[in-house]
């Protein structure tokens, strides 16, 4: 009888979870519609208006002004809120650790932390959303469990649970979730330990997903509205033309990945003897975005629905500005982060190494696509140390043929050694 009880309870939590994750994926979905509203209304509509977006003919002063304006705005808010609620959102590791060291994640504080997480992002902020979404869906499965009268570690499964769900449909790929949560987080962890220790929760973890890509896709198809990469062309070149640029592929997103890991440090300890000083931190980085912005729109925002623009016209544009914009890009998610504009990494790096990537193609004469597969799974892989995580993402946005070369690409980079103790 105990055991059939166990049973029903592991059913009844699964069921629950894929309630969760429905919940979840509305949530995140809806959040992220409502950012772009704000995005477009402050950067495309206003500006428009008085001839200043970024494809209109106007003075680049003009929209320097403009830029620094509505960036000082953001500022004196991000400060504010910096000020009255603490360093909000957390990132997602921090959040993740949280919930490994302490078993729980406070979620009394869920609105400050939507405030906390959107207003970098409206502002133009080179930054990711998943940040502060992280917390605020962990936050909503510990409440929730709390109140179902869950035990703790049930709400700590329902809450990576949560998170897979929530990871899964801003990227629109539920496997990347999962593979975050069971991936070793460093060298005393192993793979096959890690996933004989949580053989009970992958199934938790699939049903959370699950809920979260069924909310999404509803959503998106109700309302024909979606979030999440663009996908590439499933037309390509593949070949020894193509193969042999594999290692000067690998060997230029971990430069441009040392480059990224060098500037976050230095940007780190600077804003550390600027602890506590909120408004000149947040000016700092408002001022990054303002003056990078007008000159280069493009190392603004976070990049995914840049990104479908540069996959359509990337044989236009010049390489100089593509190499110029994701050098600021990478430097500027930095600035953001360390100087109060907190988010996510991931969508401004996957951006900028495809804008590397595109700019080596042209250089070298070699298919756009798979220069972009193997230079942004070295970077990304080198940076997150997670080869798994990262071709489930890269799987997302390229077609399934590509999953030998973004794996070659993704596993040599992260094999080599860091000297930033990752």
């Amino acid at each position: 009888m105990a055991k059939d009880g166990r049973i029903k309870k592991y059913i009844s939590l699964c069921l629950f979870t894929f309630l969760i994750g429905l919940a979840g994926g509305g949530i995140v979905w809806s959040l992220l519609q409502i950012m772009q509203v704000g995005i477009g209304l402050l950067w495309t509509a206003l500006p428009g208006a008085f001839g200043l977006s970024a494809d209109a003919a106007g003075p680049a002063a003009g929209k320097l002004i403009y830029n620094l304006i509505v960036c000082f705005t953001g500022a004196v808010l991000i400060a504010l809120t910096q000020k009255h609620y603490g360093p909000l959102p957390e990132t997602m590791e921090e959040v993740m650790f949280r919930v490994k060291k302490d078993g729980r994640y406070p979620y009394s504080n869920l609105h400050h932390i939507a405030i906390a997480a959107f207003l970098p992002l409206i502002f133009g902020g080179a930054l990711g959303p998943e940040a502060g979404l992280t917390g605020l869906i962990v936050g909503f499965c510990y409440w929730a469990g709390a109140n179902l009268k869950y035990r703790n570690e049930e709400i700590t499964a329902l809450a990576e649970a949560g998170f897979a769900a929530m990871l899964g449909v801003i990227f629109g790929s539920p496997l990347f979730g999962i593979a975050q949560n069971l991936e070793p987080d460093d060298k005393s962890e192993h793979y096959l330990e890690k996933l004989a220790g949580k053989r009970t929760r992958i199934v938790i973890y699939c049903f959370g997903a699950l809920g979260g890509m069924l909310a999404f896709l509803l959503l998106g198809r109700l309302t024909g509205r979606s979030a999440g990469l663009p996908r590439f062309d499933a037309h390509h070149a593949i070949g020894i033309d193509q193969w042999k640029w594999l290692l000067p592929l690998i060997a230029l997103g971990i430069v441009f990945a040392l480059f990224y890991l060098t500037v976050e440090k230095l940007t780190r300890i600077a804003a550390g003897k600027l602890s506590g000083h909120y408004f000149i931190c947040s000016f700092v980085a408002a001022a990054a975005v303002a003056v990078s912005g007008a000159f280069l729109p493009l190392s603004m925002f976070s990049g995914e629905h840049q990104l479908e623009e540069l996959i359509a016209g990337w044989q236009q544009t010049s390489p100089a500005v593509m190499i110029l914009t994701a050098i600021v890009k990478l430097a500027l998610v930095s600035f953001c982060i360390n100087f109060g504009w907190r988010g996510g990494s991931i969508f401004p790096i996957i951006f900028s190494g495809s804008l590397l990537g595109y700019t080596f193609a042209l250089i070298a004469g070699m298919d756009g696509a798979f220069a972009v597969a193997m230079l942004v799974s070295a970077m990304y892989a080198y940076i997150m140390r997670k080869p798994v995580a990262v071709i489930m993402i890269l799987l997302l946005c390229f077609p399934v043929t590509y999953i030998f070369p973004i794996a070659v690409s993704a596993i040599i980079a992260s094999k080599i050694p860091t000297p930033f103790g990752r």
